[in-house]
């Protein structure tokens, strides 16, 4: 029966992915691999490598380079191997890791980078779980890059993290429990590296923004702004004695991954991480502006220190609100 290298190395998917939870079955998986290379027609030469120690070694389940039809990830979807994003971003997975509260307080792993930035996504016990601490550190680096991972279980998104210095090849992560938190279940992490298109997609059309919030915020004023072409929305709206709530968000992939900074009559107010549209929009509200201010100027600005966020297209909206009460 001929067996391509495919179908090989779905076979070395399927009995590695429960090596975490129990010990990998090298005697079968070697005498199958063995079979399956005595059946080939032709002589091809492929070599399979899966490392999975204990915790504080390296854990790494490198994927292929390439593969011919990356799916599109989900919260449901055990870590695949290669992933795209909608707006064809790839994501290929470096290795995994396990975390169980129940049983320690911590863990730490190691793994190998190439130097593309690198991503954490986590498998959560449940959608709305609160997410421990996890932090990663460049060996002979006296430096913590901590991750946020609010809000990542419920999106089934990857986390991106800072860039690591360059001819960086080892990062070790750390993920603990935050201090008089209590963790439910199981915590699994998949590590990947991602690598954008080569030909940036067209931006989704910006969010329009609701007329009304509840009784009291009436829609004044409203803009938008594509990234990365345009990266600022500037609003000024008359001064009618009513306190201001301002709302911004960012769409597409780029959503709780750029940072944004906002400016009112040329104070700096907020910054933070632009969050996703209504309902999961950043909210902030102003009290009564001094009657010598005859108009309130808000400024929203995108920022990003990942460079590769330049080939990935995003959409901000900010509106504000005239507050009635």
């Amino acid at each position: 029966m001929h067996i391509d290298q495919g179908e090989l190395r779905d076979l070395l998917v399927e009995r590695s992915s429960p090596a975490l939870d129990r010990p990998i079955p090298w005697h079968s998986l070697r005498a199958r691999t063995r079979g399956a290379r005595r059946r080939r027609l032709s002589a091809v030469a492929v070599t399979f490598a899966v490392a999975v120690v204990t915790v504080g070694t390296i854990v790494n389940l490198r994927g292929p380079e390439q593969v011919d039809h990356p799916t599109t990830a989900t919260v449901t979807e055990k870590f695949p191997i290669q992933y795209e994003e909608s707006d064809g971003t790839v994501y290929r997975r470096l290795a995994t890791a396990a975390f169980d509260p129940s049983r320690e307080e911590s863990t730490t792993f190691q793994v190998k980078v190439s130097g593309k930035p690198v991503a954490i996504l986590p498998d959560c016990p449940h959608p709305k779980a609160g997410p421990p601490r996890v932090s990663v550190r460049v060996p002979g680096l006296n430096k913590d890059f901590t991750l946020s991972l609010m809000n990542s279980c419920e999106q089934g998104k990857a986390v991106d993290t800072q860039l690591f210095p360059a001819g960086t090849r080892t990062v070790r992560f750390s993920v603990t429990t935050y201090p008089g938190m209590t963790l439910p279940g199981k915590w699994r992490f998949g590590v990947y590296e991602w690598t954008p298109p080569a030909t940036m997609r067209t931006a989704s059309p910006p969010v329009e923004p609701l007329a009304k919030i509840g009784k009291d915020l009436s829609l004044v004023a409203k803009g938008s702004a594509t990234w990365p072409g345009t990266r600022e929305v500037t609003l000024t709206v008359p001064n009618r004695g009513h306190g201001l709530a301002i709302v911004t968000s960012c769409g597409d992939g780029l959503a709780e991954r750029l940072s944004r900074k906002l400016w009112v009559n040329g104070r700096l107010k907020d910054f933070g991480d632009c969050s996703l549209p209504p309902p999961g929009g950043g909210y902030l509200y102003l009290g009564k502006r001094p009657r010598s201010e005859k108009t309130t100027t808000i400024r929203v600005r995108l920022e990003t220190s990942i460079p590769e966020y330049l080939r990935r297209p995003g959409m901000l909206t900010v509106a504000v609100y005239d507050d009635v009460r």
